[in-house]
């Protein structure tokens, strides 16, 4: 009989260490889930969205779209400014040669010196030179008053763009803040235009039933 109390205790004791290390388990797999899924939710709360991401990524390119159009104009403007000098100095060479060519002409009907021929013939060309480089200033200072222009253009689409977009962002703020107001009184009305029973109603009726049942 000993013997098989001291087994029985001995089996109990077993069956009680069991127990103790399997809650044991459980508590700490438990703990660890919900470490886990705290660590979990923290990263999902720090990482961004990837709506977000592309979001922001617009509105800077938008802004790098915006400076770098004001960059290209005012390069723009300065090489037409610099364009203009460039070909009044040489309308202005270019009127000068003219003078001398003409000059060199009046020297031939004068004397006819071999020397006054050639210097009608240097004239001729240095002219034709002045020429040219007149006719070349000319043509870049077209095609950068072209480039000028359009750029304009695109930047003032920009600035329109972004007037038009600052206002949406505007109204729609208005309207997502007003919202919950309109919700609630929404519900206001609903709660004052329900119908209200009379509380003596039911007292009413209740004498009536009774009747009727007897």
């Amino acid at each position: 009989m000993a013997r098989k109390k001291a087994v029985a205790k001995s089996a109990t004791r077993k069956a009680v260490t069991r127990t103790a290390k399997k809650s044991v388990a459980k508590r700490v797999t438990k703990k660890r889930s919900g470490r886990s899924a705290k660590v979990t939710a923290k990263k999902s709360m720090t990482k961004k969205s990837a709506v977000v991401e592309s979001g922001q990524a617009i509105a800077k390119a938008r802004a790098q779209l915006g400076k770098a159009l004001e960059k290209e104009v005012a390069q723009l403007e300065k090489g037409v400014a610099r364009l203009k000098t460039q070909l009044e100095k040489a309308i202005a060479r270019q009127q000068a040669q003219r003078a001398k060519k003409a000059a060199a002409a009046e020297k031939v009907a004068e004397k006819g010196t071999l020397a006054a021929k050639n210097q009608v013939v240097r004239a001729r060309a240095v002219l034709q030179a002045a020429g040219a480089k007149v006719k070349e200033l000319r043509n870049q200072m077209k095609a950068a008053k072209e480039a000028l222009a359009n750029a304009r253009a695109a930047q003032k689409k920009y600035v329109a763009e972004e007037k038009v977009l600052a206002r949406f962002e505007k109204a729609w703020a208005k309207a997502t803040a007003l919202k919950p107001r309109r919700r609630a009184r929404r519900s206001n009305r609903k709660l004052m235009t329900a119908p209200i029973e009379a509380p003596g109603n039911e007292a009413e009726a209740a004498p009536a039933s009774v009747a009727e049942d007897e």
